[in-house]
């Protein structure tokens, strides 16, 4: 799996993991949980939450991790620090006490406590860690339980930061819940950005639209509007089990037979299982490139999918090297 984009510079992941065993152990009050401590962890890491999707069995998040923590005074450390550690828990190696009267003394001794801090921040496989260890630790604990909570190892795609990537990983994002059948709207999944964003009243706070937007002074209602249209017109297929119906039928044969991106997308991250690279084809030539650097000079297979919208072209690569 991808872990990171370019060293020092800002990446945008995909991320999925899953329940162990894909039990649907979490209810809307496990999610309510852990969307409270999804929010603490980005905050002290410094990721930014684009989308999410919290569903029975396993969780979608779109993320901007960025490159480095930057330059950090000991009361913004400080500020970042009680999110995760200002309440003190049985067997927390880590406590604001400590950390506070480790700032203080100075000399080794504070920047060894800054190096710790900072060295968990910036990073998506740390990010991650501490977002299903902590959680892991709170579900076990509520249920009297011991043992792993998750199934492996997350998987990630790394994603281009612009408009079209975004918004197309964004929608497969938060159609999961349709595709699921827990819902026919994704507006009234609450445990998604979309669902979150429209049934809290706050559409102007979602991460996503900023990124979306055809022009900077369009508004959230604006961007929102074109947004779920998006959803409906290219995204939204949650048709499972069902014979095609003739209108449909017809439809395809309009097309020459050709999927929408939307269609393409779900199928290629549906099948992936280590993980993929998004972007226009020079960003996916340019990832590849550095990857076979990394890679002992082995070969990386070729953008495999060709995703037309609007215009403007996505491809997908797979990750997976060959010799």
């Amino acid at each position: 799996m991808p872990r990171a984009g370019r060293k020092g510079v800002d990446a945008v992941h995909h991320v999925v993991s899953r329940v162990c065993g894909q039990e649907f152990l979490l209810t809307d009050v496990e999610k309510e949980a852990f969307r409270g401590l999804l929010e603490r962890v980005a905050g002290f890491c410094g990721v930014e939450v684009i989308t999410y999707a919290l569903l029975d069995n396993h969780f979608h998040l779109l993320i901007e991790v960025p490159g480095k923590a930057g330059e950090l005074s000991d009361e913004a450390l400080l500020e970042r620090a009680r999110l995760l550690y200002g309440k003190e828990r049985k067997g927390q190696p880590l406590s604001m006490a400590r950390i506070e009267a480790a700032l203080r003394a100075g000399g080794e001794v504070r920047e060894a406590m800054r190096g710790l801090l900072v060295g968990r921040m910036a990073s998506l496989p740390m990010f991650m860690k501490i977002l299903k260890q902590r959680y892991s630790i709170l579900f076990n604990r509520k249920y009297d339980r011991v043992g792993t909570l998750w199934e492996g190892r997350f998987r990630s795609v790394l994603v281009e930061n612009t408009r079209v990537a975004v918004r197309a990983v964004a929608a497969y994002i938060d159609l999961n819940p349709v595709r699921a059948g827990v819902v026919d709207d994704p507006k009234d999944y609450r445990f998604s950005g979309y669902g979150a964003a429209v049934g809290c009243g706050s559409l102007k706070h979602y991460a996503l639209w900023r990124r979306i937007a055809d022009n900077r002074g369009d508004s959230a209602q604006v961007v929102a509007a074109r947004y779920r249209q998006f959803l409906y017109v290219t995204g939204a297929d949650p048709r499972k089990g069902r014979t095609l119906p003739v209108e449909d039928a017809n439809a395809v044969k309009a097309q020459g037979g050709c999927l929408s991106m939307a269609e393409l997308l779900r199928c290629r991250l549906g099948y992936m299982t280590r993980g993929a690279v998004i972007g226009a084809k020079a960003f996916v030539a340019e990832w590849a490139r550095e990857r076979r650097g990394h890679a002992g000079g082995k070969r990386m297979k070729d953008p495999a999918l060709a995703l037309g919208m609007e215009g403007e072209a996505l491809f997908v690569a797979s990750v997976t090297s060959r010799k």
